[in-house]
């Protein structure tokens, strides 16, 4: 028989929290028979540390939350927050939403994604062993910034801090060859390996900061009706900017999205950590994702998404709890 996993010797970062986690027990049933290599799955409710990429996912209660982390575990899975708002973070620390989202992720052994290093600071002062992840936004934006910035040094620098390092996919490439020779611990990088982005967008900053900021106006209940103006304004500003860094495959750009080749040889150097994309994908975009870089493609995509379609209408028939997007329901 088959195994419908690509690579045993990985583990895999899934855009499966608080969004499109009904895939969580749909991989469990499909891999039953092999060892599911999924460990982390990333996101975050809004507040106001959050990176920006929205949660539909709408909890208001702690308990609700505490609650859903507590599933989570019972499935072996890590949940990684995106801390990663880079837009006046400083003035945001003390947000209440936002500590209590932290102290209940870390009493339920969740790790931080984060791109600020106030951020990261406060979290260690009120945690110290907290688990940390170096966010690529930090990367992208040093890089942006200084024309002299020392990638290869960066990195390795952040290892001796960080749990686990996010590698920009620009330089991941560009390195591919000499990867393992030039990072420190390569079993601790983590890659992104279905970036849509322009290579090397020169956008891409300033993207991060009108994603955080819009995101942040909305959420923000105080901010939200008096800053109506600027949340229309910067939403417009983020439509223009998608013009130019598409989701899309019908535009012909250089993107940063990882070949089956290029993929293939990070794991023979000893990546272990890859990531997928997709917090706002919906379920056709996240099959598409996993068919492309999780399944093994020995197995065809129609027989794999017709096993996945069955499993979800048997369990969302048989059992509404057995999924965890449904964990909510009576909480």
């Amino acid at each position: 028989m088959k195994k419908y996993v690509k690579y045993d010797n990985v583990e895999y970062f899934m855009p499966f929290l608080y969004c499109n986690d009904i895939f969580i027990p749909v991989l469990k049933e499909l891999l039953k028979d092999e060892i599911n290599p999924i460990k982390y799955v990333y996101g975050c409710i809004d507040c106001a540390w959050q990176g920006g990429r929205e949660s539909w996912l709408k909890i208001t209660s702690l308990s609700q939350i505490d609650y859903y982390l507590k599933c989570l575990k019972s499935q072996n899975l890590i949940p990684t927050f995106t801390f990663t708002n880079i837009n006046k973070i400083e003035e945001k620390l003390n947000d209440e939403t936002s500590n209590n989202l932290l102290d209940i992720a870390y009493k339920n052994d969740a790790h931080f994604i984060v791109a600020s290093d106030a951020l990261y600071n406060h979290i260690k002062s009120r945690y110290p062993e907290a688990k940390m992840h170096c966010s690529v936004i930090n990367p992208i934006c040093k890089q942006i910034d200084d024309k002299n910035f020392d990638e290869t040094r960066f990195y390795n620098e952040m290892l001796d801090k960080y749990e686990i390092v996010v590698l920009r996919p620009e330089y991941t490439i560009e390195n591919i060859d000499r990867l393992d020779k030039i990072i420190s611990d390569i079993s601790r990088v983590e890659v992104l390996i279905n970036q849509y982005c322009r290579y090397n967008c020169q956008y891409h900053k300033l993207h991060y900061i009108v994603v955080n900021e819009v995101n942040y106006l909305k959420f923000n209940p105080t901010e939200k009706e008096k800053l109506g103006y600027e949340i229309e304004k910067m939403s417009n500003l983020s439509e223009d900017i998608d013009k130019y860094c598409p989701l899309r495959l019908d535009i012909d750009y250089k993107s940063v999205y990882m070949t089956d080749e290029q993929v293939e040889k990070l794991v023979n150097i000893g990546v272990k950590k890859l990531k997928l994309q997709g917090r706002q994908y919906n379920f056709d975009m996240i099959f598409y994702e996993l068919y492309q870089h999780f399944f093994n493609k020995e197995i065809s995509k129609e027989e794999i998404r017709n096993k996945v379609d069955l499993i979800c209408a048997k369990m969302i028939q048989a059992d509404r709890k057995k999924s965890i997007i449904f964990a909510m329901k009576g909480n």
